[in-house]
């Protein structure tokens, strides 16, 4: 079977190969200098501005700042933009009104309302249809922009969320249908210069793929977006002095003052914004179809595959938050996921990254997302139905979407199992997989990993020793860490940590455990990993500030060997939708650690309790804290491919004048 499986992928090897050969027969040197896309003064741009407004509109006004930023350049004649308001229950001006679809034009100095219509919902494929054919028929150009504004929530969910219609919003199917019915897609000609996302979350491969035929170039963010969001006073400003400007160049202007301005309001750390070259980009496309058909391959030959997956996945950097207390979006970079990947997926992967270095002609990104390859991907780490049925209505990817559903069902459907012995015909690989299809997920049986036994050594270290055969079924192994009060009957956790001496060949694990824990001005947190590379590992902290439920975004950063407090985030929707806003500490904000009880004598779910309040001053910080003396509890934590969690049984132990000493020693 191993022969014929690699007879396969060898096949596949060649066809990657064939693709990577023709990117390298690509002209690399600049666009800019080899396609003339622009050059004339006269030559005229129409920005077609999809504005909803959403609650970031009814509760902050975002919307309105950026219309003003916009107002405060003067555009010349030849550059028009066409806003289409909707979205909000409520606007923070005078001049729009949340009882109706409004749109607006911008030339010179003028803004005026040029039409309007009936309420509707801006998450409505025909809605953009409606606006698109208005803007195409009443404002040509020689150069045109479609830009969108609002929440994002990738590949699982869309664009364009309004409050008006129970948070409706466009799919990426959507978004296809809107565009195909107003224009004639052209891979060789496409009818946009540029497709912006003001909006988190959307420089994912899927919307990448709908778009190689319609525009020329992406602008988009793979991470969440801060409220201030493009900086338009500044890019708006370099457009209306030179509109001989190219799309690439353009893009990289709002790429640029984007990030400058983050970096003037301290939200730069985890930012990124890219652009893609659409025209290049079929390659990315078809080289993570590839990638899909040998993950495909690999998993229905042994279904450990998903383990070796989901332990590459875990060290890649994703966006949002992906944790329990921090919601999930099921977002990771593409390329850091191939190059994490390399080993169990060695043909595919690297041509892969080769493909999306091309096409990604220019990215942002803040010190703390420097893994960010400018295009991200849907990966499960939730383990949500619901997440994964978004993904599968927006990919084409045939052999990821088949992979997802093996792994959710626990066997390859009857139109997987054709599509296998498709690849299997088309390479004559007889014998790589069943002759029927009976292939069937193996799974882990949790008799053998809950309440699992742990070892205490001599070196007084607990070590969970569970073996080979069941660790080739764990993606994680972390521990959590807990206080006990045995006069209240309670046991109160403080998080997990991934701080653990790992032999995965063997299935040992062993806490690395200081008698210290994370804390805010030495209130102690609970927190949870989101992920961690080389360079930095990121926590997720439940809070409330100002009464109102908040996740702090907590990073360790190995070289300053410090904690840095990056700012306070809402929990990430069911549907993968995120805050745009990103706030930061200020001195006088109230904070409230949250924390999660429950009984020792009886079995119950853990509840949310409140534990310490205090005052955010200018010295305010993340660190280490000694926990002091006190009986507390440690359990090993392991998790699965499908974020199934499963704990040991606890060990207690003693902290007394700094000596810490289990209860079994």
């Amino acid at each position: 079977m191993k022969k014929k499986l690699l007879s396969l992928l060898m096949v596949l090897a060649l066809s990657a190969s064939t693709l990577t050969g023709c990117l390298d027969e690509l002209d690399t040197s600049s666009t800019e200098s080899s396609n003339k896309e622009a050059g004339s003064e006269d030559e005229s741009w129409a920005i077609y501005w999809y504005l909803c407004g959403s609650d970031l509109e009814s509760q902050n006004g975002f919307a309105t700042t950026d219309i003003a930023e916009a107002l405060d350049v003067n555009l010349p004649d030849n550059v028009t933009i066409v806003i289409q308001t909707g979205g909000a229950s409520e606007w923070q001006n005078d001049e729009i009104s949340a009882d109706s679809i409004s749109r607006y034009e911008y030339c010179g100095e003028n803004f005026e309302k040029v039409d309007e219509q009936k309420q509707a919902s801006m998450g409505d494929a025909s809605t953009l249809a409606s606006f698109l054919k208005f803007c195409n028929k009443n404002y040509p150009a020689d150069h045109k922009m479609v830009l969108f504004w609002d929440h994002g929530g990738g590949s699982t969910s869309g664009v364009s969320l309004d409050e008006n219609y129970d948070g409706d919003y466009l799919s990426i199917a959507e978004l296809r249908q809107a565009f195909e019915a107003t224009c004639k897609p052209n891979k060789k000609n496409q009818p946009y210069d540029i497709i912006g996302f003001d909006t988190c979350l959307m420089a994912t491969i899927d919307v990448v793929n709908i778009f190689t035929d319609i525009g020329k170039y992406l602008v988009a963010s793979e991470e969440t977006e801060p409220g201030i969001g493009w900086a338009y006073d500044k890019w708006l400003k370099v457009l209306a002095k030179d509109t001989s400007i190219t799309p690439q160049r353009l893009g990289k202007t709002i790429c640029d003052t984007y990030y400058e301005t983050c970096e003037e309001y301290d939200l730069a750390d985890e930012v990124t914004l890219s652009v893609t070259d659409l025209t290049k980009a079929n390659d990315v496309v078809e080289i993570y179809n590839l990638f899909g058909q040998e993950a495909f391959l690999n998993a229905a030959v042994d279904s450990r595959f998903f383990t070796d997956l989901s332990r590459a996945a875990s060290r890649t950097e994703n966006y949002g938050c992906n944790t329990d207390k921090g919601g999930y979006t099921d977002m990771a970079d593409l390329g850091d996921l191939a190059a994490n990947a390399s080993d169990i997926l060695p043909i595919s992967s690297q041509n892969l990254i080769d493909a999306i270095d091309n096409a990604v002609i220019y990215k942002v990104n803040g010190k703390y997302r420097d893994h960010a390859s400018g295009i991200s991907c849907y990966y499960s780490y939730s383990g949500y139905k619901q997440l994964y049925k978004g993904f599968k209505k927006a990919s084409t990817n045939e052999g990821m979407n088949y992979l997802y559903q093996y792994e959710f069902t626990g066997n390859v459907s009857d139109a997987g199992y054709e599509y296998l012995m498709e690849l299997v015909d088309e390479n004559d690989a007889e014998g790589s997989v069943p002759e029927t299809n009976n292939i069937q997920k193996e799974t882990l049986d949790p008799n053998d990993v809950i309440d699992h036994p742990v070892k205490i050594t001599r070196d007084n270290y607990s070590k969970l020793i569970l073996g080979s055969e069941i660790s080739d079924y764990l993606a994680e192994v972390n521990f959590q860490l807990a206080i006990i009060d045995k006069d209240e009957d309670v046991l109160v956790f403080l998080g997990s940590d991934n701080d653990i001496t790992a032999n995965w060949n063997k299935g040992v694990f062993t806490e690395n455990f200081r008698q210290v824990w994370g804390a805010i001005d030495d209130h102690l947190v609970y927190m949870e990993v989101v992920s961690s590379n080389e360079d930095y590992t990121t926590y997720n902290v439940p809070i409330l500030l100002n009464g109102e439920p908040y996740n702090l975004r907590v990073i360790y950063d190995y070289n300053a060997e410090d904690f840095e407090i990056l700012g306070a985030r809402t929990a990430a929707q069911e549907d993968g939708m995120t805050d745009k806003d990103l706030i930061k500490l200020q001195p006088g904000d109230e904070i409230t650690t949250v924390h999660y009880a429950t009984s020792l004598s009886e079995e119950m779910e853990p509840v949310e309790f409140e534990m310490d309040t205090f005052e955010v001053t200018e010295d305010t910080h993340f660190g280490e804290t000694d926990l002091g003396d006190g009986y507390f509890a440690l359990l090993y934590e392991m998790v699965d491919s499908e974020n199934n969690t499963y704990t040991s049984e606890p060990v207690f132990f003693t902290l007394e004048d700094g000596i810490m000493e289990y209860d079994n020693n």
